[in-house]
């Protein structure tokens, strides 16, 4: 697995998308995303949302293609989508 530093990703628009899937899903839609190179982490959360994805892609028009490819996949009920604009802190290690 190549994995690129941040000064790579600089330019790229990135979104948090949130996800409501079908009970009894989460297996084959979190196969089906990690096809989709876009998607640069997908995370499982408890609360009103079933899974967190980070997303990035080069342009406005294809974050929302990809966005609208997460949505439409069977087993989605439901997706929320935050652009992200700016940094305020990061301490990622």
């Amino acid at each position: 697995t190549l994995r690129l530093g941040e000064a790579a990703r600089e330019g790229r628009i990135r979104a948090t998308c949130l996800l409501t899937i079908e009970p009894r899903s989460q297996a084959a839609i979190i196969s089906r995303l990690r096809t989709l190179p876009e998607v640069e982490r997908i995370h499982t959360t408890s609360g009103r949302v079933d899974l967190l994805l980070q997303v990035s892609a080069e342009s406005t028009s294809m974050l929302d293609d990809v966005l609208d490819q997460i949505g439409g996949l069977t087993g989605v009920r439901s997706s929320e989508s935050l652009i992200h604009l700016s940094t305020k802190l990061d301490r990622a290690v």
